[in-house]
């Protein structure tokens, strides 16, 4: 497990298409479907892969991010740390949390591959208030230097 001393926006979970409220939450590409997911242990489903490649590309982030790799990203929500884990390490973190069913499938293509290709964007907020978030972002990620740290 390696933290990542990067820039963590206050509300990159948001961002990223979680609605969720567990204290712990995976973020992971899925290769096969070429879309980011997220999984607290409890729920799983697609996240917004555009957000996640946005924010993967920033100079800020993109020195911690191997060049065509994506990584399994850790959020502990309450202490506003990311980390960099294996799925073996998402899966302890996400039991520690007292999450009793795991759920999470890295690497692990499911068997109906449509269910993957059809899912519809996951809609975290109104369409208004989810544009402005995401004009926030945008706007904090260009104010972002590469100084400062996830607290």
């Amino acid at each position: 497990m390696k933290k990542l001393e990067l820039p963590l926006y206050p509300h990159l979970e948001t961002i990223f298409g979680y609605s969720g409220d567990a204290p712990r939450v995976a973020f992971y590409w899925e290769p096969e479907s070429d879309k980011l997911m997220y999984d607290d242990g409890l729920e799983s489903g697609t996240a917004n892969s555009w957000a996640y490649l946005i924010w993967a590309a920033h100079p800020s982030v993109k020195p911690f991010l191997a060049p065509g790799l994506h990584p399994i990203l850790l959020l502990e929500r309450r202490r506003r740390r990311l980390y960099s884990v294996s799925r073996t390490e998402a899966l302890d973190a996400l039991k520690v949390a007292g999450v009793p069913d795991l759920s999470l499938h890295v690497g692990e293509y499911a068997e109906h591959v449509e269910d993957y290709q059809n899912e519809e964007a996951v809609e975290t907020a109104p369409w208004k208030e989810a544009q402005q978030l995401l004009a926030d972002f945008v706007i904090w990620l260009g104010t972002t230097s590469g100084s400062r740290k996830a607290a």
